[in-house]
């Protein structure tokens, strides 16, 4: 009887380890999928944020030193930088979650 209850006991454990496996591989699928949706929006975003510090740059260069117009497009093109600068940051996490994942699929 007692070596009854010990196989129970064994295959239980060894269902749940399988269950909780099965959790984790879940789990860092979702990781991935989330580095590779990152990275797929950060590149539709980059571009178009390249072109509006380009037109904020030649923007600058017709106008006057004293100008309104050209106070609120420093303060655009400070934002953009901002704005390019985050993108690069999660664009390098999302590599390297991706590069992360890849290893533990292996």
């Amino acid at each position: 009887m007692v070596q009854s209850k010990n196989i129970l006991s064994t295959r239980t454990n060894n269902r749940g380890k399988a269950h909780n496996h099965r959790r984790r591989a879940d789990r860092y699928k979702r990781f991935a999928s989330m580095g590779r949706i990152s990275t797929g929006i950060i590149n539709e975003l980059d571009s178009p944020v390249d072109s509006i510090n380009r037109f904020i740059n030649l923007a600058l260069q017709t106008m006057g030193e004293d100008s309104q117009s050209r106070q609120f497009l420093l303060e655009s093109k400070e934002g953009i930088r901002k704005m390019a600068r985050l993108l690069k940051r999660l664009n390098n996490y999302a590599k390297k979650m991706e590069k992360e994942f890849q290893e533990i699929s292996k």
